[in-house]
Order: C-alpha cells, then sequence, then structure tokens
C-alpha cells in the first residue's frame, strides 16, 4: 500500500563555495548597511568591505558560469510565471522541494545582484560629503555625473535595505509557515527531501575549480582597486 505521506531524505544540495559566497556577502552587506546609516567604522572600513562586495559578485558571475549546475546563470532567469506559480503554491503551504533556487527566489538573487553591482560601482567614483573616504575612481567623472551617482548610491542603499528586509521575511514565511527551512541547507549544504518527486540530478563543481575562481577574482579586483597601495 502506497503511503500518502512521502518518506523524508538528505539530499545534497548548495556546495561550500556557494554557501561561503552567501554568507560572507550577507555578512559584508549588513555591515555597509550599518556603516552608511550609523557611520560605524565608516572611514576605516567603508570603502574596502564595498570593494569586497565588488569583488564577491564577481565571483558568483564567474562561479555562475563554471560552477555547480544548479547555481549556474542560466538557472537564475526563469519565467515570471513560474515565479508567481510558485508564490501561489507557498500562500497554500505547497511547496515542492526544489535541489537549487526557486522560481520566485531566483528572481531575489537576480535583483539583489543588480542592486549590489550598482551600490558596488557607484562607490568607485564617488565619496563622502567631507571627501575623507574617495572610490577609486572619484574625480574620473564630471562633477555633475559624479553628484549623480551620489544620489544613485544613497537612493539604492535605501532599495538594499528593503530588499533584504523582504529576503528575511520570506525566509520566515517559508520556514514557519510552510514548513521549509532554508537557512539550514545553506549552512549545511545538505537539505530534508520530503517531496514525491525524485530530485533532479546536481553535478557538484571540484573544490579547486573555485579556488582558482576566487583567486583570479581577487588579483583582478585588487590589481584595478591598487589594494597594495592602501595596505602596504
Amino acid at each position: 500500500m502506497k503511503s500518502d505521506s512521502p518518506r523524508s531524505r538528505v539530499v545534497y544540495v548548495w556546495d561550500a563555495w556557494t554557501r561561503l559566497f552567501h554568507w560572507a556577502l550577507a555578512a559584508a552587506v549588513l555591515f555597509m548597511l550599518y556603516s552608511g546609516s550609523t557611520g560605524f567604522q565608516f572611514f576605516d572600513w567603508h570603502r574596502f568591505v564595498g570593494e569586497c562586495v565588488l569583488a564577491l559578485i564577481l565571483f558568483r558571475l564567474l562561479w555562475g558560469l563554471l560552477g555547480s549546475s544548479n547555481v549556474r546563470l542560466n538557472r537564475l532567469v526563469q519565467h515570471p510565471g513560474h515565479a508567481f506559480s510558485h508564490l501561489s503554491s507557498l500562500f497554500k503551504r505547497q511547496v515542492d522541494d526544489t535541489r537549487g533556487h526557486n522560481a520566485a527566489g531566483s528572481w531575489a538573487v537576480v535583483i539583489m545582484l543588480l542592486s549590489l553591482t550598482t551600490q558596488a560601482v557607484t562607490g568607485m567614483f564617488i565619496a563622502d560629503e567631507d571627501e575623507l573616504v574617495e572610490g577609486a575612481f572619484y574625480g574620473a567623472l564630471g562633477s555633475d555625473l559624479t553628484d549623480w551617482l551620489y544620489r544613485i548610491h544613497h537612493l539604492n542603499a535605501e532599495l538594499i535595505l528593503v530588499v533584504v528586509c523582504i529576503h528575511i521575511a520570506m525566509i520566515l514565511l517559508y520556514w514557519l509557515y510552510a514548513g521549509k527551512n532554508l537557512i539550514w541547507p545553506m549552512i549545511t549544504g545538505r537539505m530534508n527531501w520530503t517531496s514525491s518527486n525524485q530530485p533532479h540530478d546536481v553535478a557538484i563543481q571540484r573544490w579547486w575549480v573555485g579556488l582558482a575562481c576566487l583567486i583570479a577574482v581577487v588579483c583582478a579586483v585588487g590589481y584595478t582597486l591598487q589594494w597594495h597601495k592602501q595596505f602596504f
């Protein structure tokens, strides 16, 4: 006799590099938001951590080309109808397990990456009001364009704060309302698969490919932004 409730089993979902990227980016973004709004360690670390955010984004893009199959960039852009269908299932508490980003979550990743890229790029061309913290390319553009980028930087910071709050709220909604814990898999790399459908295969990339991507990005960003002059 077939059971109505599928038996739970543990499956591997997120590789180590994806998890490291996620938590490093989360820590950096939270620091940047807090530093920018309160001035905490602003003069010492705001610029450098912002440049690290740029490096993390570039790593994610490179990992999206060379990394594990479920984090590839072509998996992020899904049909909007699939996202709305997934959200409809969420509010009905009928969410199927996904061995990767679900249709709605993939769009959240795209929005977050675009907004953080905007923040990191604009930050390189502006300075604070007293010009005590200058971006790596501050002064390279005309004053009108620099002022415009300054306004974009501050408005986009508010957008990022909204996106982060929505992200946290959705995680809690999945967990408390739909019974789907999205935090634990991003810590351990593994999830409890309870859906009746079979999990699709995931090709996990070898660890040294991620290390090579990280080294390449750090060298490229560090050379372009002259990190050796900041610290040595």
